[in-house]
């Protein structure tokens, strides 16, 4: 354990003393403020679009909309950031051993008494901060801009609460909470491709092929991809419970999942981290490096 305790520090104090790091954090945060601010543009462009067709049409100037609900914008903007953290946490995860192997860091790590298996865990270990930060960035960076431009409260449509605000805050809570598993086990992946590489840029390039073909063809095995981590994640062609999550925030009365697709996407993806996991030990194990 000492020897992935090691691995853990210096690859945290490493993370933490880039400036690349911070840059992308920073840019997760923005694209999901800004992915908020489109909605507010896109529904006050449809404002101005209704006002100039009742001046030209003789009409009354129609009264300007209420402010409208923030959640529905949140949960996008939220969404849209981690869509990005995503392809972040596949290009950290599968050039870490890669590129270390390719650098000479990893024989380094190991002449100082790390194991081999320690090489992978150490660094595996930083997945789920990575992930948690993430979540923040892109919550924050959301959840700010969604405060000044919309209002939190319930979901009321045509005078009609359809959802109270404690139920949306419930349902947030739990689309969230379903794509931690996921993401975690994303970086497993990621992992487990860099221990087959050799070197970094082959690695992200065969890790994001991979992972990016399945998502545009996951549809094509109906609903055996429920049994594959990846069909959970936050992606370009999304189907995770946070998808879902902004179309109830939006009153979509077809955006829904089951209670049972939520448990698996709390269940599936650890047995398929672990056995990404044991595998790079395994591979790494075997290797020169």
């Amino acid at each position: 354990m000492s020897g992935t305790a090691r691995v853990f520090r210096a690859e945290l104090y490493r993370l933490t003393h880039s400036r690349l790091a911070w840059v992308a954090l920073f840019l997760v945060a923005v694209l999901a403020a800004t992915r908020v601010l489109a909605a507010h543009i896109a529904i006050s462009a449809e404002y101005a679009q209704a006002v100039s067709d009742a001046l030209l049409s003789g009409r009354p100037r129609p009264e300007a909309p209420p402010i409208g609900n923030a959640y529905a914008p949140l949960v996008e903007g939220w969404l849209v950031g981690l869509t990005l953290g995503t392809v972040l946490l596949l290009i950290h995860s599968a050039r870490a051993l890669a590129g270390d192997r390719e650098t000479g860091v990893l024989r380094l790590a190991r002449t100082r008494s790390a194991s081999r298996s320690a090489l992978v865990i150490g660094r595996f270990l930083i997945g789920p901060i990575l992930v948690l930060s993430l979540f923040a960035v892109s919550g924050l960076g959301a959840g700010i801009t969604a405060a000044s431009l919309f209002e939190f409260g319930p979901l009321v449509i045509d005078g009609f609460e359809l959802i109270s605000e404690e139920e949306l805050l419930s349902e947030l809570g739990s689309a969230l909470l379903a794509a931690l598993p996921p993401l975690i086990a994303t970086y497993a992946f990621g992992l487990f491709i860099s221990a087959l590489g050799r070197t970094a840029a082959g690695a992200v390039g065969f890790c994001l092929a991979v992972f990016l073909g399945f998502d545009l063809f996951k549809g094509a095995i109906g609903d055996a991809q429920h049994w594959i981590f990846a069909s959970f994640v936050p992606s370009l062609v999304d189907k995770s419970c946070l998808k879902q999550m902004a179309g109830i925030a939006a009153g979509y009365s077809d955006s829904y999942y089951e209670e049972s697709y939520l448990h698996m996407s709390y269940i599936v993806p650890w047995p398929q981290a672990l056995l990404f996991l044991s595998v790079a030990c395994w591979l790494v194990s075997r290797r020169s490096i």
